[in-house]
């Protein structure tokens, strides 16, 4: 798993340089052609699942149900994230 590390890192950053955290949900063969065309041909279907699935348990992706066994997936920023959580913490709102 070490040595797909790397791929995680190089398809987060590319992510969020094309803003795909702006679309809305899609299915995975959307998302596997992206990765496919960020990496090219270097990786089987087999380790872009894999990436993929490390993604969705990173919380990089939120998954949707759609039908019996369907999923969309939606690209999360997690920077925009992360910033949104410090600025709300430790803030207490007390109606009288």
């Amino acid at each position: 798993m070490s040595r797909l590390k790397g791929y995680e890192r190089k398809i987060v950053e590319y992510f969020n340089k094309k803003k795909y955290y702006n679309n809305s949900f899609l299915k995975y063969s959307i998302w596997h052609n992206r990765i496919k065309y960020l990496l090219g041909d270097e990786l089987p279907k087999y380790d872009i699942r894999k990436l993929f699935v490390s993604l969705i348990e990173q919380n990089y992706f939120i998954r949707k149900k759609i039908k019996k066994r369907s999923y969309l997936y939606q690209f999360v920023n997690k920077k925009k994230q992360n910033k949104n959580d410090e600025l709300f913490e430790g803030v207490i709102i007390v109606f009288d």
